[in-house]
């Protein structure tokens, strides 16, 4: 993709679709230009700098917010995106219902977040 925007929405976009590459052409040389139509062509992937920083930080971003869970909670949050309830949640993991919103309670006050919808979107757009 050879674009004048740098929208990370776009970005994302993009790179769902399919293209090996997102470049802003207004920070390209000629030389440099061809050197990743090349490296295309050859499998590979290419990304101007201000673009591959927005997708590491996003990445990165994803994951220390994720890791900032216990692996109890990540089980209750994949169990709350299975869209199971907590009296269901509770005979799964063996742990009383109590326990289960003690968990949930962690969990959005660990993601920011204040319903279980916004912390099961939060696991979903980070999950990949």
């Amino acid at each position: 993709m050879l674009t004048e925007f740098e929208d990370s929405d776009l970005v994302f976009e993009a790179i769902k679709a399919g293209a090996s590459g997102y470049l802003h052409k207004d920070r390209l040389s000629a030389r440099e230009f061809s050197v990743a139509i090349g490296e295309v062509a050859a499998g590979g992937a290419v990304m101007s700098p201000n673009i591959a920083r927005k997708v590491m930080n996003y990445f990165c971003a994803s994951r220390t917010t994720l890791c900032r869970l216990s692996e109890r909670e990540l089980e209750v949050l994949a169990d709350l995106a299975d869209g199971l309830m907590y009296k269901e949640i509770a005979p799964k993991r063996s742990i009383a219902e109590n326990t289960v919103r003690t968990h949930a309670a962690s969990i959005y006050r660990k993601l920011h977040v204040r319903s279980r919808t916004d912390a099961v979107r939060h696991y979903l757009e980070r999950r990949g």
